[in-house]
């Protein structure tokens, strides 16, 4: 088999070969590094409120405590001092119970909320176009999600606030009356009754103001968590592969997945390691800590840490691909299985593989659709018109060894040399 050598680990953004400068020139989508930039300065002129200050019913060291059916005006009488420790301690606790419900009634955290969203809106962008730059190629569908998501956020955002304005205006009023009644709460055991019922009635409204404004947007809140968590899924991707001095990727080629797994080499054990998943290959890098001594046959004395690429082998040359879950308990503890049957031209005839964190479903899915050819209609904008190009550079390799005359077969898209395995001559095209 002819070996072939790659362009190196990572492929400058923007700059494809044999494009045109004219062609590089052709935006079709605003970058998401810009969208982000233009968010911040608009959220700049237009920063979401804090909330509001709430004044004081009175001043606090003007609070008398009433005297049960007493008249409007008139003078406070003594709190008793017949009052039980017991009764005393529920009224000190009804009294921090209402300062604590007095802060939550300002909705605090629904405004920190919609401020994180806000800041999400422009930090995911830059994370997005971080990842492009580091060669995440795939999922165009992102930057579609983001605008969208941007688009319907920015169309409810005023309706968001108007909201939280007019339910905490509503909950200060409710909390005036509170406030008169803690103001007027002695200790007996009727009116600690009723005020823990006026309490909780009022924790149920602010809760109830909350969830209120948390419905304006929790369909977006939701999709932003998801787009968040398919970046945190692609980066510690990327993370794993910078971690490689084994892998590099060709040209045009694009990382699609990573886990954790095991390579069940002797039935139901093997290396540990990670699995890659390429849109043109499979691989397979051990990376685990082996005992190279023991002590008393038993204790681990010595030990090194292995890092070795074990299995390459081209996505085009998998013949099956079968998922299963086997052991557990009850449903609990199954293990994802995935396993590989390559052609005659594979690496090896198969490959069973443990995933640990991610389903063997969707590998076998994501290889499906690498194989079909649908996985190039998933690639970022700018990241398309290099695929043709790798192609036409792939069919201009020679048919024949300049040197030796042997048979020399197409190598994959984005191979830029290869060698003859039967002279060892370099090969380029022509």
């Amino acid at each position: 088999m002819n070996k072939g050598k790659s362009g190196g680990k990572r492929r400058p953004v923007g700059r494809r070969p044999g494009q045109s400068a004219a062609r590089r020139a052709v935006k079709r989508r605003v970058r998401p590094a810009a969208r982000a930039a233009r968010r911040q300065a608009n959220a700049a002129k237009r920063p979401m409120p804090k909330p509001p200050a709430r004044r004081p019913l009175r001043p606090a060291a003007k609070r008398p405590v009433a005297r049960p059916g007493a008249r409007p005006g008139a003078r406070p009488a003594a709190q008793p001092a017949a009052a039980s420790p017991e009764l005393q301690a529920r009224v000190t606790a009804a009294q921090n119970r209402f300062a604590e419900l007095e802060n939550q009634a300002q909705l605090g955290g629904v405004y920190d909320a919609i401020g994180e969203f806000d800041t999400k809106l422009v930090d995911l962008p830059l994370a997005l176009e971080a990842l492009r730059n580091r060669g995440y190629v795939h999922s165009e569908q992102l930057e579609d999600r983001l605008e969208a998501l941007e688009e319907k956020w920015d169309d409810a955002r005023p309706r968001v606030e108007a909201a939280l304005q007019q339910h905490v205006a509503r909950l200060d009023k409710q909390l005036d009356d509170v406030e008169r009644q803690i103001h007027r709460l002695h200790p007996a055991e009727g009116a600690l009754r009723t005020t823990d019922s006026v309490l909780n009635s009022l924790d149920k409204r602010i809760s109830g103001a909350e969830t209120a404004v948390a419905n304006l947007y929790s369909g977006m809140n939701n999709e932003l968590y998801a787009i968040q968590n398919d970046l945190n899924r692609a980066t510690a991707m990327m993370d794993a592969l910078d971690a490689s001095a084994n892998i590099i990727l060709r040209e045009t080629e694009g990382p699609l997945l990573a886990v954790k797994a095991e390579w069940q080499r002797d039935g139901d054990e093997g290396p540990e390691g990670m699995l890659f998943l390429t849109d043109q290959r499979l691989l397979f890098e051990q990376r685990e800590e082996v005992v190279t001594k023991k002590r008393f046959g038993i204790f681990k004395a010595d030990s090194e840490m292995i890092q070795e690429l074990l299995l390459e082998g081209e996505v085009a040359h998998i013949e099956d691909v079968a998922h299963k879950e086997e052991g557990g308990f009850l449903g609990m503890g199954k293990a994802d299985i995935l396993d590989i049957t390559f052609t005659a031209d594979g690496p090896l005839s198969r490959a069973r593989f443990h995933l640990k964190g991610q389903d063997s479903s969707d590998w076998a899915a994501m290889i499906k659709r690498i194989q079909t050819g649908e996985i190039d209609d998933d690639r970022a904008q700018e990241y398309v018109d290099e695929l043709e190009e790798a192609k036409e550079t792939a069919v201009s390799f020679p048919a024949q060894c300049p040197n030796c005359f042997a048979a020399v077969p197409t190598p994959p898209r984005g191979v830029l040399s290869v060698t003859c395995e039967f002279c060892g001559a370099t090969i380029t095209p022509e």
